[in-house]
């Protein structure tokens, strides 16, 4: 989508929005591999493109090029965070240097944020063979390497231990992936493969989206002194002059964007407030899994953050079940749904293991018709939608040896995946927060003081500069955000005595429901889902015989047979009530308000196509996170990076649709377009 700003004259600040065309997705299998070997002095080499990587001495032409100028500037006096843009990843020796020369020059409190475009990426293992020529460079080597994403195509986000440096990874096409991309970016580095092997990524469209991203006066050099590259970048704002390197044998091109107006594809009903000045405190109403990653993902920005819940512990009511999957999503298309499951699976795993908490058990197999496991293996190969070996295709006999029972089921096996307890995550979550239990917040107002929390009589409990609410179904209670379709889905788990045949499973088993190995004697099988006939203020909710019976009969028939001579009544289980919307996306963003946007959007109603106000009217300092269904254990991560990144001002995480498929907004401009105005 694109906007074509109105005249300088116009006095109700509007502009004329034409939605931009949704590029097809191309239907033939992708393929991602660089096809890399290295020759006998440990130089790689690109079969696919028939070049190696490098034609000078890595280490010093890549000092000499990127770092002998500009980078300096770029980190002297910044306090927040820097933003570099680099085109043509490659083996990782740009960021490493930029790793290092931020740790040598960058203030205390600051932080970078390296964006990196490859769309042929290296293995882990690839890389860290190369870096080894560089003894320098062993500790940025070594991180770099922990860090590193296993490739596949999308938006991959992860961060060096002290958490001060950000690397968001995408793999795609260039024009494809930076079209997808929200950033404001500080200083390029296009380092791709020349014009005549790679034009691909030194189109015209790359350009233009290169001034896009663009921050006033950002910085550019290019390894390349081609001059229709040259011409390409002028003609998108880019002011640059060919500079001759490494000892004045080597040509390249350095400058900055002086370009005026870039067009924007985000839709102005989906265009978030500015980034958040104040560096005070930050409240968050909720201390389940979404308020609990919330406060992770602020504290990683060094913010102070107060966690209000009226339990006693974090993760007491949906949140609190014995044990949650984190599995992968096998959908069929590339729809905003399916890779925001894709992003928060990868996410998941990753603070999974970054917290240190112990598995309940690893290994997730999905049951399927042969043709159907074929089917759905088939489309996440083609689409890379997951990283090679992230899921196996089984024949009955490999699916009964990997759970250790004879089953007749094909099968998709993912063995990162697997079941934790969700309390104790959320803890690992909530850690740095200040943590406020057994209050209820009742009430909110926002004042020049801040936004004021009050108790059921009316007293203020306390006073904080952002509030964040992530209080599942019950978010909905609060004023500015009732607008909300938020619905409560009563979930009930059920956990079945082990005995001696059910013993011997040994992963968890997806189907119409699941059922985990034994976790101290009891398996834990769920889960089931009503839409009514119970009081969403009741707690604890009640475990009922017919629940248990549900969720056994969701059991495929050869696992049923692990279970003879059920006595329901016998059962425990747990009870909770889910946060859930009618599009089964969370709700992450700032929170518009409703009654003003009714009326500045009221175009809508006839089409996207028209003048809009430039921006939305949001409550000032006032976000939400919740509607996470039945899978907060897998998308709270990403969901708090997501808000996180907007509050601040930061790069998103993952791709623009996706983000604003998840916006507040969404819900009063589709009803607005499908003339649902009184139905808000």
């Amino acid at each position: 989508m694109h906007a074509v700003p109105m005249k300088a004259n116009s006095s109700d600040l509007t502009e004329y929005f034409r939605p931009r065309r949704r590029t097809d997705i191309n239907p033939s299998p992708m393929d991602i591999d660089p096809y890399i070997t290295f020759s006998s002095n440990g130089q790689p080499f690109s079969s696919r493109f028939k070049s190696f990587y490098y034609t000078l001495p890595p280490l010093v032409a890549a000092k000499d090029i990127f770092f002998s100028d500009f980078f300096k500037t770029l980190i002297e006096g910044r306090t927040d965070f820097s933003v570099i843009g680099e085109l043509g990843f490659g083996t990782g020796l740009n960021f490493a240097l930029a790793c290092k020369y931020w740790k040598k020059g960058n203030h205390p409190k600051a932080r970078l944020h390296y964006i990196a475009i490859e769309p042929y990426p290296l293995e882990a293992d690839q890389m860290d063979r190369f870096l080894l020529n560089f003894r320098e460079l062993d500790i940025e080597r070594k991180e770099l390497v922990s860090m590193y994403p296993k490739p596949h195509i999308g938006f991959h986000r992860v961060w060096s231990t002290d958490n001060k440096i950000t690397l968001t990874f995408i793999v795609g096409p260039a024009d494809e992936a930076l079209a997808e991309l929200e950033a404001e970016v500080d200083l390029w580095f296009l380092n791709g493969f020349p014009l005549k092997v790679n034009p691909d990524i030194w189109s015209e469209t790359v350009c233009s989206e290169l001034a896009r991203l663009s921050k006033p006066d950002a910085h550019l050099i290019s390894i390349c002194d081609d001059e229709k590259i040259q011409s390409r970048l002028a003609k998108a704002g880019f002011y640059l002059s060919k500079k001759n390197v490494f000892r004045d044998k080597f040509g390249v091109l350095k400058g900055k964007f002086i370009g005026k107006s870039k067009p924007q594809y985000l839709a102005p009903w989906f265009r978030p407030p500015l980034p958040l000045k104040s560096q005070g405190t930050i409240g968050i109403i909720g201390a389940g899994l979404a308020g609990c990653a919330m406060a992770e993902a602020l504290a990683r920005r060094g913010k102070k953050v107060l966690l209000f819940d009226q339990q006693n512990d974090v993760a007491e009511r949906a949140s609190g079940i014995e044990a949650g999957l984190i599995a992968p999503e096998l959908g069929l298309s590339a729809s905003n749904m399916n890779l925001f499951y894709d992003r928060a699976y990868r996410m998941a795993l990753r603070s999974i293991e970054d917290s240190g908490i112990k598995w309940n058990s690893r290994g997730v197999i999905g049951f399927f018709q042969k043709n159907e496991a074929h089917r759905r293996f088939q489309s996440m190969k083609d689409r890379v939608s997951l990283w090679r070996g992230a899921a196996q295709l089984m024949s009955p006999s490999e699916v009964s040896s990997q759970i250790g029972i004879k089953v007749s089921s094909h099968g998709v096996w993912f063995p990162q995946a697997g079941a934790v307890k969700p309390k104790k995550y959320a803890k690992y979550m909530s850690q740095k927060a200040e943590c406020f239990f057994g209050i209820t917040v009742c009430g909110v107002a926002y004042s020049d003081d801040g936004w004021q929390l009050y108790d059921r009589s009316g007293q203020r409990i306390a006073t904080v500069d952002t509030l964040v609410i992530a209080a599942a179904q019950h978010s909905k209670s609060f004023r500015p955000i009732s607008f909300l379709p938020l619905s409560s889905l009563l979930g009930q788990i059920s956990l079945i005595p082990e005995n001696e045949n059910s013993s011997r499973l040994k992963t968890s088993i997806v189907n119409k429901g699941y059922l985990m190995p034994s976790i101290d004697g009891f398996h834990v099988v769920g889960s089931t889902y009503s839409r009514g006939g119970f009081d969403e203020n009741q707690w604890p909710q009640s475990v009922t015989v017919e629940g248990h019976k549900k969720n056994y009969d969701m059991l495929d028939l050869e696992l049923k047979s692990l279970f003879p001579n059920c006595q329901f009544d016998q059962w425990l289980g747990y009870s909770a009530i889910r946060s859930a919307t009618p599009d089964r996306l969370p709700v992450v963003g700032p929170v518009p308000k409703a009654t003003k946007f009714k009326k500045d959007f009221e175009r809508l109603s006839h089409g996207p196509r028209g003048r809009f106000p430039t921006s939305v009217d949001y409550q000032p300092n006032l976000f939400v996170l919740a509607g996470l269904g039945s899978r907060g254990i897998m998308t709270s991560a990403l969901s708090a990076e997501v808000l996180t990144s907007q509050m601040l001002g930061e790069p998103w995480p993952v791709e623009r649709t996706v983000t604003t498929a998840l916006s507040p907004s969404r819900f009063l401009a589709r009803a607005m377009k499908n003339h649902g105005l009184n139905q808000i």
